[in-house]
């Protein structure tokens, strides 16, 4: 494995701030793709539930070709935001809470910046083993100069 690879991308305060409006739109968009996903699911277990002709054939298949279709696309474009998303860096870790995940150095420590959607800028990080429930406010004097790590 090529260390390179390995080694994880960190972002300085700014850069990651000035991708929130951005990430605002994906992880919104995500949210509402989840969304429709889980509708198309709904109806799709309920078309079934109707029932099937004796040949086997689901009564409704046309609508259920359509809502699968539509289930799919849903899927499909959701998958590619979060692969644009995973590609910059960040780490996406709920698309429900919209929380995006900055590898960061602060203060010569391995942190990981922490952002919720609906939250105006970056104010928090936390460790990589505490998580979410582990977020500590930013600082006005903290450093996030990244450290070259071996």
């Amino acid at each position: 494995m090529d260390e390179q690879a390995a080694k994880p991308r960190y972002f300085r305060l700014a850069e990651a701030n000035a991708m929130i409006p951005t990430l605002e739109q994906l992880v919104g968009r995500l949210q509402a793709l989840l969304e429709e996903a889980r509708a198309r699911h709904r109806e799709l277990e309920l078309i079934k539930a109707i029932g099937y002709r004796d040949g086997g054939e689901l009564i409704m298949a046309a609508d259920y070709r359509a809502a699968k279709e539509r289930f799919e696309a849903a899927v499909a474009e959701a998958n590619r935001i979060v692969d644009s998303i995973q590609q910059t860096g960040c780490q996406l870790k709920s698309i429900e809470l919209g929380l995006v995940d900055f590898p960061a150095v602060i203060n010569g420590q391995e942190v990981l910046l922490c952002w919720r959607l609906g939250e105006p800028e970056i104010m928090y990080y936390h460790s990589w083993r505490d998580g979410y429930a582990g977020r500590r406010r930013l600082r006005p004097d903290d450093d996030d100069t990244p450290i070259e790590l071996f």
